[in-house]
């Protein structure tokens, strides 16, 4: 069996071993969209919810890996290309309507936003601390080899 390509795309690709798909409910309906996320079905509890939205097309942000936590990368509108690092590298699209993307600590995350109306909605398990951000590159790539 060939070993799986490392740009997954559509719902659904595996992200693994960095990160899981986790579902995400959306009921579409002609007065909107409603997306919701079960707080009991995520392995941690839930300590700060904050959205990226207005990037424009081809902006990247991230380009960090955290020390403590999870985040879960919900895309409620638009698309959102993921890179995941760490010994491996993996890339998934996050697309609306799809499953939101559990990343945990020390796994590098950076997105590309492929649209200006692309909405990213982070859950994370901690609040913010800029002492738990790995945002060297150099740095990062000596902690994650084995």
């Amino acid at each position: 069996m060939a070993a799986p390509s490392p740009h997954h795309h559509a719902r659904g690709g595996d992200p693994s071993p960095l990160a899981r798909w986790v579902p995400v409910r959306r009921v579409g309906e002609p007065r909107g969209d409603l997306t919701s996320i079960d707080f009991a079905g995520l392995p941690f509890s839930p300590a700060r919810v904050f959205a990226v939205t207005g990037c424009p097309p081809g902006s990247v942000r991230g380009g960090h890996a955290h020390t403590d936590g999870h985040q879960l990368l919900v895309c409620t509108r638009g698309e959102v290309l993921v890179e995941l690092r760490r010994q491996s590298r993996r890339q998934v699209r996050c697309l609306p309507g799809g499953p939101g993307l559990l990343v945990p600590a020390g796994v590098w995350g950076q997105q590309t936003y492929a649209t200006r109306d692309t909405t990213l909605l982070v859950v994370a398990s901690h609040r913010y601390d800029p002492a738990s951000y790995i945002d060297d590159d150099a740095q990062f790539t000596r902690s994650s080899v084995l």
